[in-house]
């Protein structure tokens, strides 16, 4: 018998928060997992984000709040934590209200490191509800080996909450072309399903772009279109656990292939 389960991304504003309409549309369809965007909970104004620091605590309780709203799991986007001389972006994960553990970013950006963020150390998996749940945050895509290290430890379900900033004269055939090379790749590398989950609106004085996605190590099963990059979105699809197939070749024993825009889309 399969194991089926229900993920979910949600594309939201940056600051903003779970409508109940949303909650009734992630109830209505059974969603098992829902993932949330790096800094979700960054308001507008806020320019570094270990000011953040002190609100982690009033971010916590208002996880449980949504996960014990959504009888589910809850992947908490990020949020800034302190931690012994550190601050670290950490994302939180909850299931029906009880926190199950946390994962903190390894690959910082540049940003990260000049306002005073350390990097986490250990990649982790999370065995929740009979599945198996890895968490990278954003930039931590950019390094394959992050993936490879994940499939060592046999997650099912990689979740990703992101941020990506707004690019000037970014072409349709890019921005499908970096979701091929880090999402669709990590999710062959690894042998499980990705939810990348986007943050909108404008966060620390920048503007964002959202493309978030759900794949498999196949194919692309639901994405936010770049024509809709700038809308909040929720991605729901079900996905089979049992019909994972095991993690990609070595790099030097795979072709990479020719990248071709999807059907009926064209460069802007």
């Amino acid at each position: 018998m399969s194991r089926k389960l229900k993920i979910a991304a949600l594309q939201k504003r940056v600051g903003s928060h779970i409508s109940p309409a949303t909650f009734e549309r992630l109830h209505e369809a059974g969603v098992d997992i829902v993932c949330l965007p790096e800094y979700f909970f960054i308001s507008d104004g806020v320019r570094n984000q270990v000011e953040t620091a002190g609100q982690r605590q009033n971010i916590l309780t208002q996880l449980e709040a949504y996960s014990r709203s959504l009888a589910g799991v809850v992947v908490g986007g990020s949020l800034v934590e302190k931690a012994g001389d550190g601050y670290f972006n950490t994302c939180h994960i909850f299931d029906s209200g009880r926190q199950v553990g946390y994962y903190r970013k390894r690959h910082l950006t540049v940003r990260e490191k000049e306002v005073g963020l350390s990097p986490g150390e250990r990649p982790v998996v999370f065995e929740i509800r009979g599945f198996r749940l890895g968490i990278l945050i954003c930039a931590d895509v950019l390094v394959r080996d992050y993936f490879r290290e994940l499939a060592q430890l046999k997650p099912e379900v990689i979740a990703v909450p992101t941020v990506s900033p707004f690019l000037e004269n970014d072409t349709v055939a890019e921005k499908y072309s970096r979701d091929q090379e880090y999402f669709m790749r990590g999710a062959q590398l690894s042998g499980a399903y990705v939810i990348k989950a986007c943050g909108v609106g404008i966060l620390m004085g920048g503007r964002l772009q959202g493309r978030s996605l759900i794949c498999s190590p196949q194919k692309v099963l639901a994405r936010v279109i770049p024509s809709k990059e700038m809308l909040e979105a929720t991605l729901i699809e079900e996905v089979d656990l049992d019909s994972l197939l095991l993690p990609a070749a070595p790099e030097k024993e795979r072709k990479t292939p020719h990248y071709a825009l999807p059907p009926g889309l064209r460069e802007s």
